[in-house]
């Protein structure tokens, strides 16, 4: 990570991260009810592309408190790589959504889509810890601050979409 940090690169793959995030989230949504089409999917990758600037936006705000001093690009690539285990992860339970009839059998699995989630939060973590130039647990109380503080707006957005829609 210090690398790609160093010489600047691997931005744009994590914004392609970012945005193929957003996608994969968006199938649940398409499995769930075909009739969203498309724009599912386009909605998505504009949430995973707006999600990452501003979620950087925020971690970089809220690491200055603990004594981070990255830049919002560095915090951007950081957590554009940090999230590629849980896109990986999340591209399997979508294929395995898609091609099992009985969804309950992918219950008897939970346990494999824990681990994988908790190896993801690791490495979100070290990527985030690298970036910032933190320790983990100062990064880990920074992003737990950034995550309190960006659900309420968020969910108060989504219930104004709501009603207008």
């Amino acid at each position: 990570m210090q690398e790609l940090i160093k010489n600047d690169r691997g931005h744009f793959i994590s914004v392609l991260l970012a945005v193929s995030f957003g996608i994969v989230q968006a199938g649940r949504f398409y499995l769930a009810d075909l009739d969203v089409g498309n724009r599912c999917f386009i909605y998505g990758s504009l949430l995973g592309w707006s999600g990452l600037y501003f979620f950087a936006w925020l971690l970089r705000n809220f690491g200055r408190w603990f004594g981070g001093h990255a830049s919002q690009k560095e915090v951007r690539i950081a957590l554009g790589w940090g999230i590629s285990p849980w896109l990986l992860l999340f591209i399997i339970l979508v294929l395995a959504l898609g091609l099992v009839e009985d969804s309950t059998l992918l219950a008897n699995y939970f346990w494999i889509f824990f681990l994988g989630f908790i190896y993801g939060y690791c490495i979100l973590l070290n990527t985030l810890s690298s970036a910032l130039s933190i320790s983990t647990l100062k990064t880990f109380l920074c992003l737990a601050v950034t995550s309190i503080v960006s659900i309420f707006p968020l969910s108060l957005l989504i219930q104004v979409l709501a009603s207008i829609a």
